[in-house]
């Protein structure tokens, strides 16, 4: 509509917002308030007008209109689409005018900053009505605007918060001297009572703690103590020479890490003068706790003993501030693994070469020969309970040493076996049996001994792409077996590289690493015929076509004598065997002692499957 009065509703169309109540129609003032227009291609224009009205007779109350008028020259009829958007949030209104069925535009025809709620309030509040008006114009008497179709969306607004109504204040009350003396009771009582409980709260907890780190001084003491004593132990270093060969454990001199710490490479000094060099390996255990000192002194008590060319010498140890070390003599050609898994030496950029099927020979035979002195040659029986290629280490002349004994465990006298809650080891390397009886055999090492054989000949892991039917190395070993082709087994790098190879060999640890690894322990070979499979002075394993079924309980009577489950629980234990032969304090006796009654549940919890670098 047109701000002139004279024109208001000559043929156009008029949205109007109109307060409530609003008793009949009262003469008014209109004011625009914002106005526009526009052409179209063939000519027509349209005005747009957004007006305000104020009513002579209900003071303070206002209409609000938005009126689309076709301008006197518009003669034939149109059609014309129309959006009148208002946001009540940013306080605006937006109209939109198009010829017939065309799409909403981008733009719009007029844009104000309007509130309409100040527009249409009244006495009675902010509520209205809406609606369409339409009229026929004075110029173009026989044009009638007509409403085709409409629609209305409105989304609505949360409510605004209200206000909390004011707390009228209490009333005074007249004093209650029986209250107030009550009141002065309780004042004089805490006054008293809460400073005492706040001091005796203090001095329980400071009793606690130094308490504790009583309990953990005197555990520490203890344990240096224990080591110190310990018969024929290596020598012990100081904390400060370790971390300065370390470079303080810097990361670019770590090797490796595991369950127990990490591993670092050192350099000490030696001779009398300190004019040479000698390289080491530290181990560094992270636990603190009383299952890390435990483990600590578990490999120590076992390791510190065995004397044996194809074992990892123990140099010494250190202890200081809780921190627990080991020092190991360096290897430097590293693990077996870093030499038959080149994946990681590959995708750093380096190439390892391929190893010789001469020292793969070789490397069996020296970790048959570590193995058959830790079962059989030691005073004691020695379960390692990890035998993988990670922990068999190679020295300067690539000879193979078995590494890493966190996990192994002496047997006592009378029995042939180690029981713990959990399994100890690395998938891929377990015996079926092991799981299910909780017992570490001689015969569950000889089948980790068994799967390490085939991957050193065939270059694969114990666990993954072995062939996409047989995720296990073992299986698909035994497959190859039972088609004739056992030989394709071998490495394919040393059969790829133009390397000689023994195929009789090659054949020959191939049976022996299946018959090995039969999954019944009564099946499998002593380490006394191990050694005389691989010195050739025996025949070939007879190994059957057909992988054998898991059977248990095992036929025959293999694990009778271990129905008491009376085991020595770990190399803590099996010091108090070593006491009758050697002399020890009584401090360190009754430590051991004490430490036997945790031999099974502080080292594994129950399920939990452990593997160490």
């Amino acid at each position: 509509m047109s701000a002139n009065t004279s024109r208001r509703g000559d043929g156009g169309l008029m949205f109007g917002i109109l307060p409530s109540p609003l008793d009949g129609f009262h003469r008014a003032t209109y004011a625009s308030l914002a106005r526009s227009r526009t052409t179209f291609p063939d000519g027509r224009r349209v005005a747009i007008e957004v007006s305000q009205a104020e009513y002579y007779y209900s003071q303070g109350t206002t209409s609000m209109y938005v009126s689309i008028e076709p301008e006197p020259n518009t003669t034939s009829m149109a059609i014309y689409t129309v959006w009148i958007d208002y946001n009540a949030t940013a306080h605006n209104l937006s109209v939109y005018v198009v010829e017939g069925g065309k799409p909403k535009p981008g733009e719009p025809t007029l844009h104000m900053p309007l509130n309409v709620t100040d527009v249409v309030r009244s006495p009675q509040g902010a509520s209205g009505y809406f609606g369409l008006f339409a009229s026929k114009s004075r110029f173009l008497p026989t044009c009638q605007a007509v409403v085709y179709s409409w629609n209305i969306t409105m989304e609505k607004l949360p409510p605004e918060p209200m206000l909390p109504e004011p707390v009228p204040e209490p009333m005074p009350r007249e004093p209650n001297h029986g209250r107030e003396l009550q009141r002065e009771f309780f004042a004089i009582l805490l006054t008293v009572v809460l400073p005492i409980a706040v001091i005796t709260a203090v001095v329980f907890m400071a009793a606690c703690y130094f308490s504790s780190r009583y309990r953990a001084l005197r555990t520490r003491l203890k344990l240096s103590e224990v080591l110190r004593q310990l018969p024929g132990v290596p020598r012990e270093f100081k904390h400060a020479t370790i971390r300065k060969a370390t470079h303080n454990f810097h990361e670019m001199m770590k090797l490796g890490r595991g369950g127990f710490g990490a591993v670092y490479k050192g350099t000490l000094r030696s001779g009398k003068r300190g004019e040479g060099r000698v390289d080491v390996a530290v181990k560094k255990f992270t636990r603190k706790d009383d299952r890390g000192y435990e483990d600590f002194l578990a490999e120590v008590d076992i390791i510190h003993r065995l004397r044996h060319k194809n074992i990892v010498p123990l140099l010494g140890w250190s202890y200081e501030n809780g921190e627990l070390l080991l020092i190991y003599e360096y290897m430097p050609n590293g693990s077996v693994d870093k030499h038959l898994f080149h994946e990681k030496q590959q995708h750093r950029g380096h190439q390892q070469p391929v190893l010789p099927w001469e020292r793969r020979y070789d490397i069996v035979k020296d970790v048959a020969a570590g193995l058959h002195y830790v079962h059989h040659e030691y005073e004691r029986t020695v379960l390692h309970r990890d035998i993988k290629a990670s922990n068999i280490m190679l020295d300067s002349a690539f000879r193979g040493r078995l590494g890493d004994f966190g996990l192994a465990r002496v047997v006592a006298f009378d029995k042939n076996s180690f029981t713990d809650i959990g399994v100890a080891g690395t998938w891929g390397f377990i015996a079926p049996e092991y799981p299910v009886s909780h017992k570490a055999t001689r015969q569950t090492d000889v089948y980790a001994f068994g799967v390490l054989v085939l991957e050193v000949v065939t270059g694969r892991r114990s666990l993954g792409k072995a062939d996409d039917e047989f995720p296990m190395l073992v299986d698909w070993v035994w497959w190859l077996h039972q088609e004739g082709r056992l030989l394709e087994a071998v490495d394919a790098e040393l059969r790829g590289s133009g390397m000689e190879f023994a195929a009789d060999d090659a054949a020959r640890l191939l049976l022996l690493g299946l018959s090995c690894s039969n999954p019944n322990p009564s099946d499998r070979p002593t380490l006394a015929n191990v050694l005389q499979v691989v010195a050739k002075t025996a025949p070939l394993p007879d190994v059957p076509l057909v992988k054998p079924a898991f059977v248990w309980p095992p036929e025959g009577a293999l694990l009778d004598d271990d129905v008491d489950d009376g085991f020595a629980g770990t190399s803590r234990d099996d010091s108090r065997y070593w006491e009758e032969e050697e002399t020890m304090p009584s401090f360190m006796s009754s430590e051991i002692t004490k430490r036997r009654a945790r031999n099974v549940d502080q080292h594994k919890d129950a399920g939990e499957i452990e593997s160490y670098v």
